[in-house]
């Protein structure tokens, strides 16, 4: 039989593999952030008690349970949640998202009409609460499954599936709406 310790796969004894861990999840931890409206500043800080947290309690992941993504994108959005609940910090959503991927890029006509798209898309996102972003961010740009966004929202995956389903909607009224 494995025990929790045994089966551990976070190297809190390995600073260079932990340091690997961090570079193979910076980019997704901030696009995630990014998605929720957090500033930079504010993102940065979140991943940066994630991190640390994920290393400090390493002897508490259980493989067994969820992935070690899953574990961390609840740790993330536990923490992002706090966050966006302060009123003293304003958040937005990045003018240019985070974490795009950029390549030979289309011509200036299709640019401008995909930039006004984004940012028509980022003002309804804006808007949305923040718990609803969070599950629109983890099935579109983070492409989990809904028994993934479950754990990671501590629901069951027929709450998840409602929640995905109604903030989908959400930002359906708010897109068709933005003129009135």
């Amino acid at each position: 039989m494995t025990t929790r310790r045994q089966a551990r796969h976070i190297p809190t004894d390995d600073s260079a593999a932990f340091a690997d861990l961090v570079r193979r999840h910076q980019g997704p931890v901030f696009g995630y952030l990014g998605r929720l409206g957090l500033s930079r500043a504010d993102a940065e800080e979140v991943a940066q008690e994630a991190f640390v947290r994920v290393w400090r309690n390493a002897e508490r992941f259980d493989p067994a349970r969820a992935s070690l993504t899953t574990w961390l994108f609840t740790i993330v959005r536990n923490l992002a949640m706090n966050a966006l609940a302060q009123p003293q910090r304003r958040h937005h959503l990045p003018i240019e998202g985070v974490g795009d991927v950029a390549d030979d890029g289309p011509d200036p006509e299709q640019a401008t009409v995909l930039a006004e798209r984004k940012r028509i898309l980022r003002h309804a996102l804006r808007r949305l609460p923040p718990a609803d972003r969070s599950v629109l961010a983890l099935s579109y740009f983070r492409e989990l499954d809904l028994a993934a966004i479950a754990r990671i929202e501590g629901c069951s995956e027929a709450a998840a599936k409602q929640r995905l389903y109604r903030a989908r909607i959400a930002l359906r009224r708010l897109l068709e709406n933005r003129h009135e």
